[in-house]
């Protein structure tokens, strides 16, 4: 199977939290529409750093873990993901400037989505899956 690319948006999750409330023009979210890898061996989603600081997005810790390259300390933000009409806020990793944003399975399994392994394309089900 290729790789699953799909067409993703990211917010500030407050600024998001804000146009929900009704308190902001979506507008007037900061937001980066992009190609996003979807990588199942992922946990988190991760966005380059120079996009992360383009959304002003918080650091909400650091911690260390298993990327490609083996283990790494890595600093993770908060985000929101969105694919199609789906929505997820979640723990994002950070990484370095100008790699491939990902969407990892904390973000598909909130929106509901999966990947079909005979034709690599996402598939809705349902979000909220317990």
């Amino acid at each position: 199977m290729g790789h699953t690319h799909v067409e993703a948006t990211f917010y500030n999750p407050f600024e998001y939290i804000e146009y929900v409330q009704g308190k902001r023009d979506l507008k007037n979210v900061r937001k980066v529409d992009l190609e996003a890898l979807v990588d199942t061996g992922a946990t988190f989603p991760a966005l380059p750093d120079n996009l992360v600081e383009d959304l002003g997005l918080p650091i909400m810790g650091e911690g260390e873990a298993e990327v490609a390259a083996g283990k790494e300390k890595v600093r993770l933000v908060a985000g929101v993901a969105q694919i199609e009409d789906r929505t997820a806020i979640s723990y994002m990793m950070v990484r370095p400037k100008d790699t491939t944003p990902l969407i990892g399975v904390v973000a598909l399994e909130q929106m509901g989505f999966k990947v079909d392994p005979t034709t690599g394309k996402l598939i809705k089900g349902l979000p909220l899956m317990l």
